[in-house]
């Protein structure tokens, strides 16, 4: 693969891969309450995660930087009435209210200074009841040491931006797999799904 943000590459090497298990978990989380609603997917990239949402009945808002990955998200999705795919940064967009705030392996890509907004109206858009399901960064990731313009955080700062929501599950997880472009990666995240009270 190519370089990091090669992200057509990326795609190619994704091909159609099975949806992240911590989508399939915080869905089965509402299955049991008999909850079905609005999510937003941020940082969609080609919308494997939300054609899985689309396949469980949920009305979707995709949004992804990169236009291919949109394009292809929009071919896989037909004519689906119940998605709306945007193009654009996370940091830009504003976010509908929802029930369900999905952020698979990307707010890293939102620069250090416009972080603290978006996580901001992240937590706003959140209905009672909804949940946020995401991973968070860590400083002992290999790009926190090369990438300026990315955000990372240590374990007190991940759990300080969860206060006032119910954390349903928080775990670190690190290992040395390399990165999707074929370099050598050092990975540091932790896996966040977090309950809006009410």
């Amino acid at each position: 693969m190519g370089e990091r943000g090669d992200w057509v590459a990326y795609y190619d090497e994704q091909g159609e891969r099975e949806p992240r298990e911590q989508l399939l978990d915080v869905l089965d989380r509402f299955d049991r309450e008999g909850r079905v609603g609005d999510a937003v997917d941020l940082g969609c990239g080609q919308g494997i995660e939300t054609m899985e949402l689309l396949r469980r009945g949920w009305r979707v808002v995709a949004i992804d930087a990169e236009p291919d990955g949109i394009r292809r998200l929009r071919e896989r999705a037909g004519a689906e009435p119940r998605l709306t795919a945007i193009v654009s940064p996370m940091q830009e967009v504003e976010l509908p209210e929802t029930d369900l705030l999905h952020a698979s392996f990307s707010l890293q890509f939102c620069p250090p200074g416009a972080f603290p907004a978006l996580w901001d109206r992240i937590r706003r858009s959140l209905r009672p009841g909804g949940r946020f399901a995401g991973q968070l960064f860590g400083e002992r990731d290999t790009w926190a040491s090369t990438e300026s313009e990315m955000t990372f955080f240590d374990e007190p700062s991940a759990r300080a931006l969860l206060d006032g929501l119910d954390v349903e599950t928080f775990f670190e997880h690190e290992d040395d797999e390399g990165d999707a472009w074929g370099q050598p990666h050092h990975w540091h995240e932790f896996h966040v799904i977090a309950r809006q009270p009410g």
